[in-house]
């Protein structure tokens, strides 16, 4: 069966603290997008995108192992959880560039 409802959640630093939310609408698939700087916001809303539909959720890099384990505790198996990681190679330009003045 293919995904027709798909969410990215979105860690960092300058999004509100409670979230804000958009959706990205196709043929047959959508998805939503909800980004907040607090993670306790993050959690809520996976726990409504599990409730309401949501097939698959995956999380942006900024989120830790600690916060990725919440989300993933919060959603009890409900939904299938991924999270965006970085192979060596790209962990290293991501640093570079993060450091750099």
């Amino acid at each position: 069966m293919p995904i027709k409802n798909y969410a990215f959640l979105i860690k960092a630093d300058g999004y509100p603290v409670r979230g804000t939310q958009t959706t990205l609408p196709g043929d047959g698939f959508t998805t939503h997008i909800f980004a907040a700087s607090n993670i306790a916001a993050l959690i809520v809303a996976a726990q409504n995108f599990a409730q309401n539909g949501i097939e698959v959720i995956e999380t942006c890099g900024g989120f830790s192992d600690t916060d990725f384990d919440a989300v993933k505790n919060a959603l009890d198996g409900r939904v299938a959880l991924g999270r965006v990681t970085f192979d060596t190679a790209n962990q290293a330009l991501l640093t570079r560039f993060m450091t750099s003045p």
